[in-house]
């Protein structure tokens, strides 16, 4: 036998990974992880949580840049220049299309649209 498994039931050798309570050596098979179907659920909540966590995180950075990008356009709009000569609108306008499109299809994906309802592009006046 190899590494954590031995050849006597009832020995300790691994503990659980989600509450540290010691395991017991299986005979036969893959080696247990948990020490109850409680722990195993726990851990999967656990793991499920923190990753909506992170993606809500991510999408809190993105919508901060496209509230920058805004504001740097609104400064664009009025006259101002960038003081390192280069041509920033065309740079500026392509991020924050991508910045837009990536913050609406993530949120999207995390039931950000809930009802199913899509908000109408507004149309010049003509």
């Amino acid at each position: 036998m190899s590494g954590t498994q031995n050849r006597h039931p009832g020995v300790v050798t691994k503990v659980c990974e989600y509450c540290g309570r010691p395991l017991v050596v299986a005979g036969a098979g893959r080696p247990r992880r948990y020490c109850t179907a409680a722990c195993r659920q726990r851990a999967y909540r656990s793991r499920a949580i923190a990753a909506e966590v992170r993606e809500r995180i991510e999408l809190g950075q993105l919508a901060l840049q496209l509230r920058d990008n805004a504001d740097r356009l609104l400064l664009l709009s009025q006259g101002w220049q960038p003081p390192d000569g280069t041509d920033a609108l065309d740079v500026l306008l392509t991020e924050t299309v991508h910045l837009a499109t990536e913050l609406a299809q993530r949120g999207h994906v995390l039931g950000g649209n809930e009802t199913g309802h899509e908000t109408p592009i507004p149309r010049s006046p003509d």
